[in-house]
């Protein structure tokens, strides 16, 4: 979830918590205050029927014997609520009412005295009064809701416009990062942080390149001098036998070590994506070219190889990268067969398969894509073959995959 998308959505929960808050507190404390302004009013109604009894008497007075007789001369003051019956248009309809009801002394003689008002009016209106209050505060929550996301919206398009500047940053192009300016102190030292280290990637990156350039060049130089001059000493009359073999040894050692350097700088070289020219290319023809290289070897395990294709299958991709790819392939199917094993090559628009016979695996089938992680103990082997194939797959953005069942190795690639 976004930031601003998170802060919009505790804005609303706790808008709607203080909406249905404040509506509350306000209908009660209206109601509690329209009660008591209601029962100050009966107690007035009520002091001025007694004046009228008092000085005046235009009032029909109803004296209560039987009440003075059964209960002692008190002045009592009592409210309550209570249902009155009326009939509107032949219909009969229930309306509250607030009550007082008091008992006075007057002249000597005792009265009762009853006070009414309609609770109605003051319900509506503290309803009403509700409605309207909570109307305006919805109106005020959704105003600055919308100012809010707009101001928000404003604030945090500088952050969104770097953010595609640094998804499309790339090292190889080697120029420094351009950001959008922004008011806001916190983006404009985020940005200043961000172009001091994207500057630093730059600049170690090229470092880096220029070192693993020159230290293979400079590797390759003394690798070829003691390659050629141990072929010259092979070739020498005056060396007895285990002199013959020790520099039989140290050419070996010589040729794995070059190309050693040569397949680890291969590995930077994809790492760093200096192979970016893409090529529209046909995928049964490489495999073809590929297995006609490979024939020797194959006919030595006496392999039988099948191939079931798509016809014209193109794949965009660089040429020696996908080269790479399918010779690997075919090499580790040869390398980990049987004798009077089998290969299955089964190409589609969408994934390439290499299947074949052999032995069940040591490890794990991710661990194979590991570097220098090998099952054949072969001394010529790196374990650096099935490496290479994961990492130009992981620059295209391709997975691959590897299973093992019924004696079948299957290595599948999915565009």
């Amino acid at each position: 979830m976004k930031l601003i998308d998170k802060t919009r959505q505790t804005y609303i929960i706790f808008s709607i918590i203080i909406f249905i808050v404040s509506s509350l507190v306000i209908y009660f404390t209206l109601k509690s205050v329209f009660a008591k302004k209601q029962d100050e009013r009966l107690n007035f109604h009520k002091e001025l029927i007694e004046q009228k009894i008092k000085y005046k008497y235009p009032l029909p007075i109803f004296e209560v014997d039987d009440f003075i007789s059964k209960t002692p001369a008190k002045d009592t003051l009592y409210y309550k609520d209570t249902l009155f019956f009326h009939i509107v248009n032949g219909v009969e309809k229930r309306e509250m009412y607030r009550e007082l009801y008091s008992i006075e002394t007057l002249h000597g003689k005792t009265y009762e005295i009853t006070t009414r008002d309609s609770k109605v009016k003051n319900e509506d209106f503290v309803l009403v009064v509700t409605l309207s209050v909570g109307i305006v505060i919805l109106l005020l929550i959704i105003s600055v809701y919308f100012v809010n996301t707009i101001i928000l919206g404003n604030a945090w398009l500088p952050f969104y416009e770097n953010l595609e500047i640094l998804k499309n940053f790339s090292v190889e192009k080697n120029k420094p990062i351009h950001l959008q300016n922004t008011k806001i102190d916190e983006f404009q030292e985020l940005n200043k942080s961000l172009i001091k280290l994207t500057n630093k990637i730059n600049s170690d990156f090229r470092n880096l390149k220029e070192f693993t350039e020159n230290a293979s060049h400079e590797m390759q130089t003394p690798l070829a001098i003691m390659q050629s001059k141990s072929e010259n000493l092979m070739q020498s009359e005056n060396l007895n036998r285990g002199e013959l073999q020790q520099i039989k040894a140290i050419y070996s050692a010589v040729q794995r070590l070059s190309k050693l350097n040569k397949t680890l700088l291969l590995l930077s070289k994809i790492d760093n994506q200096q192979f970016k020219e893409k090529e529209s290319l046909l995928i049964n023809d490489i495999i073809i070219k590929h297995l006609d290289i490979y024939e020797d070897f194959i006919e030595n395990k006496k392999i039988t190889v099948t191939k079931k294709s798509t016809l014209d299958v193109q794949i965009e991709a660089n040429p020696l990268l996908f080269d790479m790819i399918v010779s690997n392939l075919i090499s580790n199917a040869i390398k980990h067969n049987i004798k009077n094993g089998t290969i299955d090559i089964l190409t589609t628009d969408l994934f390439m398969s290499f299947s074949n016979s052999g032995k069940e695996l040591q490890g794990t089938s991710e661990s194979i894509f590991e570097r220098f992680k090998k099952e054949s103990t072969a001394s010529n082997s790196f374990g650096l073959g099935l490496a290479i194939v994961k990492k130009v797959c992981d620059n295209y953005n391709w997975k691959i995959n590897h299973s093992f069942i019924e004696n079948q190795h299957n290595i599948t690639i999915y565009f």
